[in-house]
Parts: structure tokens; sequence; C-alpha cells
């Protein structure tokens, strides 16, 4: 939790400590990183672990121990990760541009959580994918965001730059067209990191759950060693 909690220590400081005259862009109006949030993150993923605690058998622990850090953990910190950047995409391209790149954020993670599940769909239930008058429309709309709302965030920026005083020197510019590339590259990884491989990882400790009997004797474990010593008894 070390990360987390730096992010909201790091927004803290440039809130509440630094002096205003030496940040290149201005900060919102609005703290969207209070310490709160930290603390929320906090308590529903100890909640979370407490709740795990009934998944004890021998064949889950090690997907439990994944999910906790892997993907409970990672989304309380991506989670962070976007409200310090809206705090500071204030200062570069305003509210309306920055929920214009959140947005763009979000609907590239909607999109890759559909093809995923398209893809897994298919894989479990078979057939070919066809394609419907929605998912048409939507990929449509996906690729024009994709393909232009980059394009509209840094035109953004440059007219900011020209006509506004919230960017003192040119070299923000550059510097906040990087911080911009650099946060959005770091979602997208995140997020794709998150449903192309532990989703699927977690798919797959939701079918040895629910039907542990089959995963066990496709394995060839003793019940003993597929459900561990504590349940010695309960299984044959």
């Amino acid at each position: 939790m070390g990360p987390n909690w730096l992010i909201v220590a790091l927004n803290n400081y440039l809130f509440y400590h630094a002096n205003p005259k030496d940040l290149t862009v201005g900060l919102s109006e609005v703290n969207f990183l209070p310490y709160w949030v930290f603390w929320m993150g906090l308590a529903i993923w100890l909640l979370l672990i407490i709740l795990g605690k009934r998944f004890n058998q021998q064949f889950i622990l090690i997907y439990r121990g994944q999910f906790h850090f892997m993907v409970s953990f990672i989304i309380w910190l991506l989670i962070e990760l976007n409200l310090f950047l809206m705090n500071l995409l204030y200062g570069l391209v305003g509210y309306v541009g920055m929920f214009v790149f959140e947005g763009l954020i979000l609907f590239t993670i909607i999109y890759m959580i559909r093809d995923k599940s398209t893809s897994l769909l298919n894989l479990l239930y078979g057939g070919t994918e066809i394609e419907s008058p929605t998912d048409r429309v939507f990929n449509r709309v996906f690729r024009f965001i994709v393909k232009y709302g980059g394009i509209v965030v840094a035109l953004w920026i440059i007219f900011r730059t020209i006509f506004s005083d919230s960017i003192r020197n040119a070299d923000s510019l550059i510097g906040g067209l990087s911080v911009l590339f650099l946060f959005l590259v770091c979602n997208i990884l995140i997020a794709a990191f998150e449903i192309y491989f532990m989703f699927p990882y977690m798919l797959q400790a939701y079918y040895k759950w629910k039907y542990p009997e089959e995963y066990r004797d496709w394995e060839g474990k003793s019940a003993e060693k597929w459900y561990g010593k504590k349940h010695k008894g309960k299984f044959k």
C-alpha cells in the first residue's frame, strides 16, 4: 500500500504545502484526491482480504493471493493515479479537456473489456463471432475517438498555451504533452494487463472453485493435495 499512500501524500503536498508560484501549472479548484480516498480504498481492500479467507482450499490459495495483489490492489492504485491526474490536468486543459481525456481512457478500457469478453465467450462456447449492429456502431465510434481524441486534446493544450496565462513558459507545452502521453500509456498498459492477463486467470479460478472435483480428476491429484489437510475427510 506504499505507492498508494505516496500518491496521496504527493497530492496533498502540492495542494496545501507547495508554493503555487513554483508550480508549472495551476491545480484544480477541487481536490479530487483527498486523504479519505486512500482510507476508503484501504478499508475496501482489507475487507476483500477478510472475505477472501473463506476461500481456503489448497487449490484456490494461489488465486486468492494473486487477486489481492495483482487485481484489487492495482485497480486501487489505478484509481488514485487517475484522480491525481485530474488535479494536474486542470492546469493544462481545464475541466472540459480533463473530462474528455479521462473519458478517452474510460472508453478505451470499456472497449478492451468488450473485446476480451467476446473472445472468451467464443473460446468457452465455440462458434464464430457475428458482429451485431450495436457492435459495429460501437467499434466505429471507438476507432474515431482513438484516432482523433488525442489530437483534440493536444490542440486544446496548444490553444490554452497561446491564449491563456495558466501555463507560464513554452517548455510547459512539451512537458504537458509528455505527461499526458505518459499517463495515457500507463493507463492502457495497466488496464490491458488486468483485462487480457488477470481476467482470464481469475476466470480459471472461478471455474476451479465451481467445479473442483472435475478439475481435481483432470489434474490427477488426491483430495488431500487438492483441498489441503485442513479439509481432509470432507472429500473422498
